[in-house]
């Protein structure tokens, strides 16, 4: 009989993709692989890092493993000194950190893995800055689709990751000659539409007659300016600082968010979003996309701890795990 078309969605968020990471950890203990349970994985930026991985098999303990041994060296100024040097290199010279280490870890992590070697059917937003236009690089899944197959995942998660000022911009050969990327959280942060679009597009009524989509957020800075007679209006992109990238990813995602719920009220599916914890003011200090300090990291540990803890048996989440789709016996129910 037609089943559900299972869709994973994670966001990007920098170093932040930790918190994901954990409750995707926490996920796979209950429920088994994560890749065995969604027809499609997409993830943006430090999303789509985690969405590679989790498609090509790794387990999300090896994902946490990797932000906390690689998410140092990737991000290296901690010191309040040097992080005010490169902030103004950011503004003024250029981006604030070298590439080198995320592509080594990267190139370790990843291997000579192809997009074709993932298990599941992967969806990765980026932006074609030679060509001005977004740029989708996902799983060859149909007879149709014939561009990415081949393409490297330590490629494609580099280019998602090219968060302008924060890493260079990324080269990679096409069929159209050498173009150059950026991060995808430019325009699909929250990457939950496009797993959509992908389901109505070609499996609407093929095998499939309804969707469940878990997306799940970044820890979110939810940067604010609470006291509105005390702000500066006039601000300069050094006054705004990291909020302004912060407040840019984060309402962008708020916002598909909404364009979800909206859309579930009138097509069949059931979508749940994973939401971010909420940071005290202190906590505030430690976290940006950035912040890779052992203060830093365990926050975003505990938190994605917390909320793993408030969402995992939620009959909402437990929903989606209902059935296991398997290639010759579908949607078996899980003892």
């Amino acid at each position: 009989m037609p089943g559900c078309y299972r869709i994973l969605a994670i966001d990007g968020g920098g170093i932040k993709g930790l918190y994901s990471a954990v409750i995707l950890e926490e996920i796979e203990k209950v429920y088994g692989p994560v890749y065995q349970n969604f027809n499609l994985i997409c993830g943006t930026s430090t999303g789509g890092i985690i969405a590679l991985a989790l498609a090509s098999g790794m387990p999300a303990s090896d994902i946490v493993r990797f932000y906390k041994e690689k998410g140092p060296s990737i991000f290296p100024y901690q010191n309040p000194f040097y992080r005010k040097i490169h902030y103004f290199k950011q503004i003024l010279i250029k981006s604030k950190y070298s590439s080198n280490q995320l592509k080594l870890a990267l190139e370790e992590v990843f291997q000579d893995k192809k997009i074709e070697d993932c298990k599941t059917t992967v969806l990765i937003p980026t932006v074609n800055v030679t060509t001005g236009s977004p740029y989708v690089f996902k799983s060859d899944h149909q007879p149709t689709l014939t561009r990415d197959s081949k393409r490297l995942l330590s490629e494609v998660a580099l280019a998602t990751t090219a968060a302008p000022t924060y890493f260079p911009i990324v080269e990679l050969q096409t069929k159209e000659g050498p173009q150059q990327f950026v991060d995808g959280g430019l325009w699909a942060n929250n990457p939950s539409l496009l797993g959509m679009q992908e389901y109505f597009t070609y499996y609407l009524n093929k095998g499939f007659d309804s969707y469940c989509l878990l997306s799940i957020s970044s820890l979110n800075e939810h940067a604010r300016f609470p006291e509105p007679h005390k702000v500066w209006k006039s601000k300069s992109f050094s006054s705004w600082g990291n909020k302004l990238i912060s407040t840019m990813i984060d309402t962008q995602s708020f916002a598909v968010d909404n364009h979800m719920k909206f859309i579930t009220k009138y097509l069949p599916g059931h979508y749940v979003r994973i939401t971010s914890t909420e940071l005290s003011d202190q906590e505030k200090k430690y976290i940006g996309l950035d912040r890779a300090c052992p203060t830093a990291i365990s926050i975003m540990l505990d938190k994605g701890v917390q909320a793993s803890k408030k969402w995992l048996f939620e009959d909402s989440v437990r929903k989606i795990f209902e059935y296991h789709n398997q290639e010759d016996e579908k949607y078996v129910k899980l003892s």
